[in-house]
Order: structure tokens, then sequence, then C-alpha cells
């Protein structure tokens, strides 16, 4: 198993993309912690994690409270003594066009999205500094890439900041042996293409990705096998940045 051993925290991994990667982590031997607002589906998700035989927390945090997020990662220390990995994966999302974006709903996006992965982040590095080794995995997006498709203005530019804040850590921790990448998923299986069928015509794969696709990258970045990539950025979109 490539993770056995390991202790991962995958915020916001009740659900979707995060869930999926919980339980692709927990088959590969790692036990997981869930910072988690909603409770009820982190609950869901830890029973099936257990049911593997991995051992799974789960901890109500807001990942854009910075006394949140330390408490969490003490806790997670309280309880299993390291940290391997982090995949940064809690986020928010809009429709709202830039002329309808309130400041409020900016703020939010951006305190959610972008300044959640660099707390959690910063949070988790001195003990991965100690240990010599780790994994940072961030939650980009096509919609950072190339300005939106169907997200708002201020869901965009926060992966965007993603995607380079990444970079950045990548840079600073290198040197410790710590890995930092984002993936950039494209259209996944979720209410948005309900309500945006027309965006799999422009998907060169002709389909939507499945959560537990968008996992096996994650899953990738976290083991051994990626363990000289650092800095990058995996589209994982079907090919639709090329349409």
């Amino acid at each position: 198993m490539r993770l056995e051993g390991q202790v991962a925290i995958v915020t916001g991994g009740g659900g979707g993309i995060g869930k999926a990667t919980c339980l692709a982590f927990a088959r590969e031997g790692a036990d997981i912690v869930i910072p988690e607002v909603n409770m009820a589906n982190a609950e869901a998700a830890a029973a099936e994690i257990m049911a593997l035989g991995r051992k799974c927390q789960v901890i109500e945090t807001d990942v854009s409270d910075g006394n949140s997020v330390c408490k969490m990662i003490q806790e997670t220390l309280d309880l299993f003594g390291r940290i391997d990995i982090l995949v940064n994966n809690a986020g928010i999302f809009s429709y709202t066009p830039i002329e309808a974006c309130t400041e409020a709903e900016w703020d939010r996006m951006m305190a959610v999205n972008l300044k959640g992965p660099f707390l959690c982040s910063q949070a988790v590095m001195e003990t991965m500094k100690v240990q010599r080794s780790g994994r940072i995995i961030n939650l980009g997006s096509l919609a950072g890439q190339v300005g939106g498709l169907v997200a708002s203005a201020p869901y965009s530019a926060s992966k965007a900041g993603v995607m380079c804040l990444t970079k950045s850590l990548a840079l600073a921790l290198g040197e410790y042996g710590i890995t930092v990448n984002s993936i950039a998923p494209g259209v996944a299986a979720t209410e948005m293409t309900k309500n945006h069928p027309d965006m799999i015509d422009r998907i060169p794969l002709g389909r939507v990705a499945d959560a537990s696709e968008v996992a096996t990258t994650i899953l990738f970045l976290a083991s051994e096998d990626g363990r000289y990539v650092t800095g990058a950025t995996l589209d994982v979109n079907g090919g639709i940045r090329m349409a």
C-alpha cells in the first residue's frame, strides 16, 4: 500500500472530490482527518473510511479562521503524532455575474478558497519541516486558468491565487523535502453540469470527470510516485482546455 502508516488531512472531505480522496487514501493505508463544517456529511464519510479498516477523525473546522485551523492541526498531532499529507480541498462556488457580485461574496470566496489553503499550509509546515517530508496538494480549477467558463469572477480569481500560492510554497519548502502541488479539475459530475449540459460538448473525451478520477491524481501527488513533482499544477479536465 502506497500510504501505509501515513496520516492525511483532507479539508472539506465530507463529499465530492474530498470524500473520494479520503477513500482513495484509506484504501492505500492512510489514516484520515476530515476538517469540515458539514458534520453530517463528514461523519458519513468517516464511517466509510473506518469500514475500510482505517482510523478517521472528524474535526469541525472553519478553514478561513486561523484559530480554528491551528486547533485542528494540534488535535491531529495529539491523536496521531504526525502529519504526512495535507489536501486543501475545502471550497465554495458561485455563478454570480460580476455586476451582481457583492463585496461580502468576494470576501467570503477569498477567505475560504484562498486564505484557507494558506492558513492550513502555514499551520502544518513546521511539523513537516521537522519530519523532513510532507505532501501538500491544493485544489485549483480550470476556472482559475481561463477566467471563468460558468464560474463567478471571485471564484476564478481565488483559484488562480491558489495555483500561484502553490508555487510560492513549493519554493519555500522544497529544501525540507516537502512537495507542494495543485490540480486543476475541469468539469466534474456535479450540479454545474446539470445546469450547463452544453459544457460536455466542449470536452474532447466526451464526458465529465468522476470524483474518483480526480482523487487518483491527488493520490499520485501524495505518494512516493510523485516525489519529484513540486510547484506543478496538473490538469484533470478531459482535454477541455485544448478545445
